[in-house]
């Protein structure tokens, strides 16, 4: 069977409830035949060549930059994704959609430091809120388009870019965090493949924030979230996409948007009233079991939903939580040798009992 084609399947089948998560990688590893592995080999070429291309036409022009005439350089930036992104409609029409693929996400790439050097080039000053939205949204429609992961994973990771831009001149994690729940929401208008890497992204960038928010322990007066309304923006979208979940009755995917939500609004709450309102020690243990609170809820959603995915994203936001608690308690009483003596024993105890959850939730699992 056709490896694009059985994968189409498998995602209808997840969505049907027919199957879980696990299973569904399962059945794709155990018919990853010999064309499968040719397509991979053809991708990972692809993508090598592509990006080869790309550094020897920009090191010839890199040192032949200065000399070009103003218009000449302006054709060039306009010409690099525009090429890109034709060569891999090329691809596509020739019947070798893997070589398409890289290189539109080439031209996706590129959009971004084409448009940034063009407004220097020509002296035309726009927003980097605005340069940075463009790119955001001409990597996320090639990501939906191709209905490629690595595009739509490109796209997202810009518009939290662009959020964390817009959230100045407040503190961005809060935002960011609010952000992540709010993709998590937006992966139930979305079908297979593209959907998961909406509730992998939102994960992710919930987590990544309350993990900043777990390194402010000492820099607490320094904190500054401000009512801004971009951060109420921000925290509407998450609690519209909790509230979305439960109308289509994803109540897994509710319960954790919702304990999410309450993990960063916690978080941010203590961080704020510390020092002056409460104890800093108070906040920091707050922060931490917040985020806590996060993890094991991305824990129990993979297991609920049979994800091996979120199981390990858990994983390792439990290790560098951990890592974070070390940094701020046991580095900074102890000094020198016996610091990190106490610090290397604490992470291996906690890698091993971290550890040793994970195997027992994945062998659940099957």
């Amino acid at each position: 069977m056709d490896p694009d084609r059985l994968a189409d399947e498998v995602d209808q089948w997840v969505r049907d409830g027919i199957i879980t998560e696990s299973q569904a990688e399962a059945i794709l590893q155990r018919y990853d035949t010999e064309a499968t592995g040719r397509s991979r080999v053809v991708v990972a070429l692809s993508v090598v060549g592509a990006a080869l291309v790309f550094v020897g036409v920009a090191l010839f022009f890199a040192t032949r930059w200065a000399g070009l005439p103003t218009l000449l350089r302006g054709a060039v930036l306009v010409a690099a994704p525009s090429l890109a992104y034709a060569g891999g409609v090329v691809g596509y029409r020739r019947g070798t959609p893997r070589v398409g693929l890289a290189l539109c996400l080439l031209g996706a790439t590129l959009v971004g430091p084409s448009l940034f050097l063009l407004g220097d080039l020509f002296s035309v000053t726009f927003a980097e809120q605005w340069l940075l939205f463009a790119w955001s949204l001409a990597a996320v429609s090639t990501g939906h388009l191709l209905v490629s992961r690595v595009g739509v994973g490109l796209g997202l990771a810009l518009v939290t870019a662009l959020v964390a831009v817009l959230a100045d001149p407040g503190d961005p994690l809060p935002p960011v965090a609010f952000f992540g729940i709010a993709v998590f929401g937006l992966a139930s208008i979305n079908d297979g493949r593209i959907a998961r890497t909406y509730r992998l992204v939102g994960v992710v960038v919930t987590l990544a924030g309350l993990l900043g928010l777990t390194t402010l322990d000492g820099r607490f007066d320094r904190f500054d979230v401000g009512p801004t309304v971009f951060l109420f923006v921000t925290a509407a979208a998450a609690l519209t996409s909790a509230d979305w979940l439960l109308h289509i009755d994803a109540t897994r995917d509710f319960e954790w948007a919702t304990g999410a939500f309450l993990a960063v609004v916690a978080a941010t709450a203590l961080a704020v009233a510390a020092p002056g309102w409460i104890p800093s020690i108070l906040a920091f243990a707050g922060i931490h079991a917040a985020m806590l609170a996060a993890v094991l809820a991305t824990g129990y959603l993979g297991y609920r939903t049979g994800s091996r995915t979120l199981v390990d994203i858990a994983t390792v936001a439990a290790l560098v939580q951990t890592l974070s608690a070390v940094a701020s308690t046991v580095v900074d009483s102890l000094s020198g040798a016996v610091a990190l003596v106490a610090a290397g024993v604490v992470l291996l105890a906690a890698g091993v009992a971290i550890e040793r959850g994970r195997r027992s939730v994945l062998s659940r699992l099957g």
